[in-house]
């Protein structure tokens, strides 16, 4: 699986050719890791215990072991250096994952911005676009993040 992941960082400008060898689930296993990363990222300081909830949401949505979803959050952490838009990430996610699964990445999402006890309004803001892009109605949005709110007291 990593291995594929990888194809998928050294691709060319060309990005059907790079996807053609990823399935499905990895695919979606690397969004939803730039997603994290770019959160974790958004208030320019990286706690450690966003690279925590990061890593343990990376396991509970795909059933990683703990050093695969290091390598995945390492995999996303360098791909994130050459992201200009989350466009190509959130498109990739609407199409594949249904509208409960999407709300579900969302509550993980939230997770990782609570997990400092600081919620910046530049981690605010992302998530907020995320949710646009994703096309999460605002009552799930709200839900997404009352219940990461309620599981993270």
């Amino acid at each position: 699986m990593i291995e594929a992941i990888k194809k998928l960082l050294q691709k060319d400008n060309d990005s059907n050719q790079s996807a053609a060898g990823l399935d499905k689930q990895q695919l979606i296993k690397l969004a939803a890791a730039v997603l994290f990363v770019e959160v974790m990222h958004a208030d320019h300081k990286v706690d450690k215990r966003e690279q925590q909830v990061v890593k343990q949401a990376l396991q509970e949505s795909f059933s990683l072991s703990s050093h695969e979803a290091e390598e995945l959050l390492q995999l996303a952490e360098e791909r994130v250096k050459d992201v200009t838009s989350l466009h190509e990430f959130t498109s990739l996610l609407h199409g594949r994952l249904t509208n409960e699964e999407k709300v579900m990445l969302l509550e993980q999402i939230w997770r990782v911005v609570l997990a400092d006890n600081d919620v910046d309004k530049y981690e605010e803001h992302l998530v907020r676009r995320i949710a646009e892009l994703l096309y999460i109605k605002h009552g799930d949005y709200i839900r997404a993040k009352l219940n990461a709110e309620a599981e993270m007291e």
